[in-house]
């Protein structure tokens, strides 16, 4: 298997908790790792227990072949308390209140086009994800596999990615533009 270590990116918005941060590392980690699993075994080109394999897919990385943080930067959204004259915050207050309802205009104007592109990106997801599982089951195909291990592989192959595609959505994570990567 190449030496060869690249990059990968991700932004997020919005709060985290705990758990969905874990969650994001340990499903991102799992896939990974059967990923990993899946290239060492057409590597070697010797076929063995998939589903033994899959599931213990992080004893099978090497060390220097594991998922490795390069850098994390938390942040959430701020939260600002201030003080000030009544009559002068008053107006603050009116001031906020005009500028959400000229934003709950405009918000409802692009609602209708923001729920086509949600359901075009929906599709896109769908697409994506199965290109990925496609080319794993063709390559479980070559490797030898049979019918049951297969489909043993590609659940253990989807679970984690439909958890990541979920936590994607729900936290707003993109992949991140990597300088000299296409």
């Amino acid at each position: 298997m190449s030496e060869t270590i690249s990059p990968i990116g991700f932004s997020a918005s919005e709060d985290w908790t705990v758990e969905d941060f874990y969650r994001f590392f340990h499903q991102l980690n799992i896939l990974y790792n059967r990923l990993y699993v899946l290239e060492k075994i057409k590597n070697k080109g010797q076929s063995r227990n998939l589903k033994n394999a899959f599931y213990g897919s992080l004893s099978s990385v090497s060390e220097s072949h594991r998922l490795i943080i390069k850098s994390i930067e938390v942040h959430s959204p701020g939260d600002f308390n201030l003080l000030g004259v009544d009559k002068i915050i008053q107006q603050l207050r009116d001031l906020w209140k005009d500028i959400s309802y000229q934003n709950r205009l405009t918000k409802q104007r692009v609602t209708e086009q923001n729920r086509h592109d949600k359901q075009m990106h929906q599709l896109k997801e769908v697409a994506a994800m199965q290109k990925l599982l496609q080319n794993q089951i063709k390559l479980m195909h070559q490797l030898g596999y049979k019918e049951d291990e297969i489909a043993q592989g590609v659940k253990a192959l989807a679970d984690p990615l439909e958890q990541l595609v979920e936590l994607a959505n729900s936290r707003k994570i993109s992949l991140k533009e990597v300088k000299g990567k296409n």
